[in-house]
């Protein structure tokens, strides 16, 4: 594969190593095999349903206008909007809610091939494959949640961008319009690396990389897109002051580039750790690599401006300012936040790949790609969540007259999704365990006693059992999760019916009896 970059208005001028594959070779058996083993995985998980693909799912399908669900949770509509029309369509079985993500997350490979192809066949070609075999795409391909559309609208939005710089024609002005809009709809986090484009564009038309009078047309159309959020202030203002991100503790910056090297990897693991940072070192090669096509070696250039080093500034600048402004506000950071990024880190890796000397290039393409898929298939397997093997106990041994009792209420949502029954049921600090009321959460937290909540247990269950699901480790609950198990034990013989197990989403099931 060859390739030509020019960059810096024809200052400078790269050339990227050729490389080949023949269509028979053993490299490319293994490659196309891998890739089409990533799409599939996109649509297969065998694990229930955890807290926050509950919560999409009740969110899209309750009895609460979206409006109102969402104030107490915490994000844009979009997706649910989109997730409730799938769900009349299609079902809401775990498969089909699940689809959708897949279906956005498979849409995102080839809008990821037409925005590095500017940057030459051989990035192209080497991006698809990366995009098809990426651990992260295949995760949240297969969970019902806002993030594999994120990445979609990123990408498209980027490939928008492209084609309104070259002609800022009215029709490719609304579409980056368009895709703007969406981004706010769908994740607030998308504000960062909207602000680091805009930041960039502004650079490249001050230093005359971009026609000025094009940049101006596509600043307007994005920040046009952007102020669609006004109608959704009233909504906006009320989650700024009452939600927040009370689940978990204030952001460092060392947590987010961790979390991002996980994410990117596909898992908290030592396998995923390590995917993650090498595909994080080489898109750095690839924002720094000169290859001039006829020396056969690894070269980097750190002293001129390029078009790679722009995408790299656009991850970082992204990054940088949500850590700022998590910092500043005590926001928190998880690694699905990472989305923003994705697509750019992607092309960058890709272009580090065929940067490396030529024999090097299908071997370290090969080497992610399994890699890639080794880890997605074994997050395929697996289980996220007890809530199901929770609920199945629960079903089996509870009689009428009990009370089941979840602390967190975050672990019961997953729990009840899957409860048959018309058993009584009560959740810590407040609520049933059927969904979760963000607002004022930690001073709900403080207010809420554990002995209190004990005792009203104890007055419901009567002479039925208390059965309590109980998880620890959730930030602002400290030891009050233990207190209740202790209140409870004093009066009450307790038997542990269901230990908990190394999930994501780990939960324990404690039965007590009256003496």
């Amino acid at each position: 594969m060859d390739s030509d970059a020019q960059v810096d208005s024809g200052r400078v001028e790269y050339r990227q190593a050729p490389w080949k594959l023949s269509a028979t070779s053993p490299w490319t058996l293994l490659i196309v095999g891998a890739a089409a083993a990533g799409i599939a995985l996109r649509f297969i998980s065998v694990s229930p349903l955890w807290l926050d693909e509950v919560l999409s799912v009740r969110i899209a399908t309750g009895d609460l206008a979206i409006t109102e669900a969402l104030r107490r949770d915490g994000h844009p509509a979009l997706y649910y909007l989109l997730l409730g029309w799938w769900i009349d369509l299609f079902g809401g079985g775990e498969v089909s809610v699940r689809a959708l993500s897949g279906i956005f997350s498979v849409a995102a490979v080839p809008f990821v091939v037409l925005c590095a192809r500017s940057y030459g066949p051989g990035v192209a070609a080497t991006a698809v494959v990366l995009a098809a075999t990426s651990p992260y795409m295949m995760r949240y391909g297969t969970e019902a949640r806002m993030y594999s559309l994120v990445v979609l609208e990123v990408v498209f939005g980027w490939w928008a961008l492209q084609r309104a710089l070259e002609r800022p024609a009215p029709g490719r002005l609304f579409v980056v319009a368009f895709t703007a809009a969406a981004l706010a709809h769908t994740h607030y986090w998308s504000v960062f690396v909207i602000v680091a484009v805009l930041v960039l564009l502004v650079y490249s038309a001050a230093t005359g990389k971009q026609r000025k009078g094009a940049v101006v047309r596509v600043g307007a159309a994005v920040v046009a897109g952007c102020a669609t959020l006004v109608v959704w202030l009233p909504v906006l203002a009320e989650q700024l002051t009452r939600t927040g991100t009370p689940w978990a503790g204030r952001a460092r910056p060392t947590e987010i580039l961790i979390e991002t090297a996980q994410a990117f990897g596909g898992s908290s693991r030592f396998d995923g750790e390590t995917l993650g940072i090498s595909v994080l070192v080489i898109a750095a090669v690839g924002m720094f690599a000169v290859s001039d096509g006829e020396r056969n070696e690894l070269r980097l250039n750190f002293a001129t401006m390029n078009r790679h080093m722009a995408l790299g500034a656009v991850v970082v600048g992204a990054l940088v300012l949500a850590a700022v402004v998590s910092l500043a506000t005590s926001g928190a950071f998880e690694a699905r936040y990472a989305a923003i990024v994705f697509p750019f880190v992607i092309v960058l890796a890709a272009r580090g790949v065929i940067s490396f000397p030529a024999p090097a290039v299908p071997v370290i393409l090969c080497l992610l790609a399994l890699f890639g898929v080794s880890v997605g298939a074994y997050e395929a397997i697996h289980d996220r969540s007890q809530g199901r093997e929770i609920a199945e106990a629960i079903a089996a041994a509870a009689s009428q007259d009990d009370v089941v009792a979840f602390c967190p209420d975050q672990i019961g949502p997953a729990t009840m999704h899957y409860l048959d029954g018309d058993v009584l049921t009560l959740a810590y600090p407040r609520g049933n365990g059927t969904t979760i009321d963000w607002r004022d959460y930690r001073a709900t937290i403080a207010g809420q006693h554990p002995d209190v909540f004990a005792l009203d247990l104890l007055d419901l269950a009567g002479t039925g059992d208390v059965w309590l699901v109980i998880a620890r480790n959730y930030p602002g609950f400290g030891d009050r999760c233990d207190l209740i198990m202790q209140h409870l034990r004093r009066t009450r013989t307790d038997q542990t019916f269901v230990a908990s197990r190394q999930l994501f989403e780990s939960m324990m099931l404690v039965r007590y009896s009256p003496s």
